[in-house]
């Protein structure tokens, strides 16, 4: 019975992320007005008005569009360049998120699943964040970057 139910979770988190529901975290990926994008670079911003490098209403590890991009420096059509470059990585981060969810549904006890979507919650860039900001990473003059191992 419970194999039942463990092999159905990935096809309702298949079917959910197909049709645009929240099963994981919100649908960020569609088209926006000019309207919803002032809307989303307004989210980017913190309560102390500073910009957000992680967004906070988002999963795990996706970025802040708008708020990047003003930490960058990026203005106008590069802005606008970041803004798709970063869209991109964020329904990748999207995507593996659930796939993960969808190949540990095989796997996993429900328990254990409920550890694992906890690791992604949304909620969790907010701590992000506040370590980035610790080291002054969300400004282009002051950040301490020395010392970090960093990817290729």
């Amino acid at each position: 019975m419970i194999r039942t139910s463990m092999n159905l979770a990935p096809m309702v988190a298949l079917l959910a992320f197909a049709f645009g529901m929240s099963a994981f975290g919100q649908d960020l990926f569609s088209q926006q007005s000019n309207e919803s994008k002032s809307e989303a670079a307004q989210e980017d911003k913190r309560a102390d008005g500073k910009e957000s490098i992680f967004c906070p209403t988002m999963k795990t590890g996706q970025v802040c569009t708008h708020g990047t991009a003003a930490i960058l420096g990026l203005k106008g059509p590069d802005a606008e360049e970041w803004t798709t470059l970063a869209r991109k990585f964020n329904k990748a981060v999207d995507a593996a998120t659930l796939q993960l969810f969808t190949d540990a549904a095989v796997k996993l006890t429900p328990k254990q699943m409920e550890l694992l979507k906890a690791w992604f919650a949304i909620g969790w860039n907010e701590q992000i964040n506040a370590l980035l900001y610790g080291r002054n990473l969300d400004n282009l003059e002051t950040a301490k970057t020395e010392g970090l191992k960093t990817t290729k």
